[in-house]
């Protein structure tokens, strides 16, 4: 007698062939967590670039301070163990290091500081779509909540979720767009300077700021600076 294998919902499967909006993406991503038993989501790419890699999240419903405080790139490389040892049903190894902007960062010092903003249970699903590296965290507040055997089926649900998302939901094309006295601009206003103070960093006139600032925002679809760098950030623009 063959055992049929978990699946998500028709309800589920049908609004992931109708996403079209950033709104449409969290709840489907909010929909998968919740079948299987995760209380949160959160879904990240990366790109190889300048002999490096870089990793954004795409959506999450995570607590902005959390990701800030772990930051991008440790969250992918925690990703980076705790998908491989689902794939081979073994521990995540406690004692390899991460790198995170060439430090070294102790995974159990990341994994103790999710716990503690919430995460009491993570699960990382390594996708494949196009031609970035993807992972899906589900985590659950409660230890025990997440039902392993519905992630085999979560996977593939955001398998087919990542390979058709649209280019302006990842707003990838627009911080691919950026010039880089764009990125310069955003990346010192980001730091607290002021427009006279980005002048006198780069050399040019405070109209010359303002007018990289203007054609940064506009490309990002923002509807002001705090907006474009917000998008900057979470991009890997800046």
């Amino acid at each position: 007698m063959t055992v049929a294998r978990p699946t998500l919902s028709r309800q589920t499967l049908a609004a992931i062939a109708k996403v079209e909006s950033r709104e449409q993406l969290s709840l489907c991503l909010a929909g998968i967590a919740a079948e299987t038993g995760a209380s949160h989501y959160l879904l990240l790419a990366e790109r190889h670039q300048h002999g490096g890699s870089q990793p954004w999240v795409v959506a999450s419903n995570w607590i902005y301070d959390t990701v800030h405080l772990v930051g991008e790139t440790a969250l992918a490389r925690l990703a980076d163990l705790e998908s491989a040892a689902l794939d081979s049903r073994s521990p995540a190894p406690a004692r390899k290091d991460l790198r995170d902007n060439g430090h070294r960062v102790d995974p159990r010092q990341v994994r103790a500081l999710v716990k503690r903003h919430g995460h009491a249970e993570l699960y990382a699903l390594a996708l494949h779509g196009g031609t970035r590296r993807w992972h899906v965290l589900l985590s659950s507040a409660e230890a025990g909540a997440i039902r392993i055997g519905m992630l085999p089926a979560a996977r593939l649900a955001c398998c087919y979720l990542v390979g058709r998302l649209p280019a302006e939901l990842l707003g990838e094309a627009a911080a691919d767009a950026l010039s880089e006295r764009e990125r310069e601009c955003l990346f010192w206003v980001s730091e607290g300077k002021t427009t006279g103070e980005v002048a006198v960093i780069l050399g040019v006139t405070s109209n010359t700021v303002n007018s990289y600032l203007a054609n940064a925002i506009q490309k990002f679809g923002a509807s002001n600076r705090a907006m474009a760098i917000a998008t900057a950030i979470r991009t890997g623009a800046i």
